[in-house]
């Protein structure tokens, strides 16, 4: 997500959160990361969470994936159990040391959203490691927002100007694209979640990640196989930036979600992971296996 108007606000006040890691954690670069791992099968997976929602959010997902996969998650910093920032770092080297503790060689990621941007830079940088490739609402880095998502979310960033975290987490859970009109259940989801950890809108004005290069001049030389899952009411830059995306990836397919906005990972988690499921087994989707969505191919 590019916010431009909180990069003016970037002195407002210190992030809140935890200032250490409760439980499992991976030591990294200046800090640690929460992480957690699930299941025994002979593919691995590590997740990686969107913009908004720290790895909480794949809670209703997780069991399903477990049942059939080794499953990795973890919260970037200043997300959900993990502390924030205290310097400049790099969202690749965190994954990396993520992977590493969990002694993975090869893996899939799958990536939502802003997550989905990190793990594509990874697996430019380390193809030989990343089996497979999952992308979940998430465009390339390097893709310009247009006029209208710039004014999006300025407009849902706006309270923070006034230290306001709860009407920011209210804005986007109305937001008709990143939940889809209807869906209460997954608005609820959302906002339980920023109640509980409202360090996941608070940290990101004073974030110090160091970009990465651009990736979309990269994206023809990719040759890991390639997936990319986008709701059919999500923001019309994700559903372009995906088409494009595809076009430029030798190995990449695209389905889109009927009814369904940008949080996937709780407006349709169950189903979510059954295509997230199919494609690393290496198969193709099978409209009988889930029965309750309908997908078509882009």
């Amino acid at each position: 997500m590019a916010r431009p108007l909180i990069s003016f606000i970037l002195g407002l006040g210190k992030p809140v959160g935890p200032t250490r890691v409760d439980g499992d954690a991976v030591d990294v670069d200046g800090g640690q990361l929460f992480a957690e791992s699930g299941g025994a099968g002979p593919q691995a997976i590590v997740l990686l969470h969107d913009g908004l929602i720290d790895g909480s959010g794949f809670d209703a997902m997780w069991p399903r994936l477990c049942r059939d996969f080794r499953v990795v998650r973890y919260d970037r910093r200043g997300y959900g159990k993990s502390p924030a920032a205290r310097g400049p770092y790099s969202q690749i080297d965190d994954l990396a040391a993520v992977i590493a503790s969990a002694n993975l060689e090869r893996f899939s990621l799958v990536g939502f959203s802003a997550g989905g941007a990190i793990a594509l830079d990874y697996a430019l940088d380390h193809p030989q490691s990343v089996e497979r490739l999952i992308l979940v609402g998430a465009a390339p880095g390097g893709a310009s927002p247009s006029a209208a998502a710039t004014r999006r979310e300025n407009r849902n960033f706006l309270p923070i100007l006034f230290g306001n975290v709860q009407g920011v987490a209210a804005n986007w859970a109305k937001d008709p694209w990143y939940i889809s009109r209807g869906d209460d259940a997954a608005k609820a989801k959302a906002l339980a979640i920023w109640r509980s950890h409202p360090q996941n809108i608070r940290h990101l004005p004073v974030d110090p990640a160091r970009p990465s290069p651009p990736a979309l001049p990269r994206l023809p030389g990719l040759r890991v196989p390639m997936l990319l899952v986008v709701g059919d009411q999500d923001f019309p830059d994700i559903l372009a930036n995906t088409l494009s995306a595809q076009a430029l990836i030798p190995n990449a397919k695209r389905l889109v979600v009927a009814g369904a906005g940008h949080a996937l990972q709780l407006e349709r988690p169950q189903q979510t992971a059954d295509l997230i499921g199919d494609f690393v087994r290496g198969g193709r989707y099978r409209r009988d296996d889930a029965p309750q969505i309908a997908v078509k191919s882009g």
